[in-house]
């Protein structure tokens, strides 16, 4: 397709090229079109954000009746971080049976708490932090599937 352009030398002749893709029988496509497709993809991303972050309504916050943390769940939380912390620390006596059972060196199997260890506080100093930074349940969500993923493919 030939068009003329007008300029203060005189008219000169542009050739357009048409691609393959575009036909000049059809009409480019317009930018509603473009921005229906845009708000779609948005749209989809965000009914999924929607599903992953959805709070049933029991857990949700209220400010007529704010939880109550009595003694109870004091006692359940300490007894739970005590646990969590100490699993760090119930391999210690078994090491030896271990390098006996796997048949490698005490050298070796001496690695494991020390890797537990450095596990945990790069969890406390890195994790943490951004425990306060994003909402915790897509959060929670996002590491649960990033350690079933790692754990797929290892």
């Amino acid at each position: 397709m030939l068009i003329q352009e007008q300029r203060d030398d005189g008219p000169k002749e542009v050739a357009l090229v048409v691609g393959e893709d575009e036909s000049p029988e059809q009409p480019a496509e317009t930018q509603d079109d473009r921005q229906k497709d845009v708000q779609a993809k948005v749209s989809r991303g965000r009914s999924i954000l929607d599903f992953v972050s959805w709070m049933p309504p029991w857990c949700r916050w209220d400010d007529q009746s704010p939880p109550q943390f009595s003694t109870w769940h004091n006692v359940l939380f300490a007894f739970a971080g005590a646990f969590t912390v100490a699993n760090l620390y119930y391999n210690h006596p078994i090491l030896n049976v271990l390098a006996h059972d796997f048949h490698v060196p005490y050298v070796t199997v001496s690695r494991i708490p020390t890797l537990m260890q450095a596990g945990y506080a790069t969890g406390l100093l890195f994790l943490c932090p951004l425990g306060d930074l994003f909402p915790r349940r897509p959060f929670t969500l996002t590491l649960v599937f990033f350690t079933a993923t790692m754990w797929y493919y290892s």
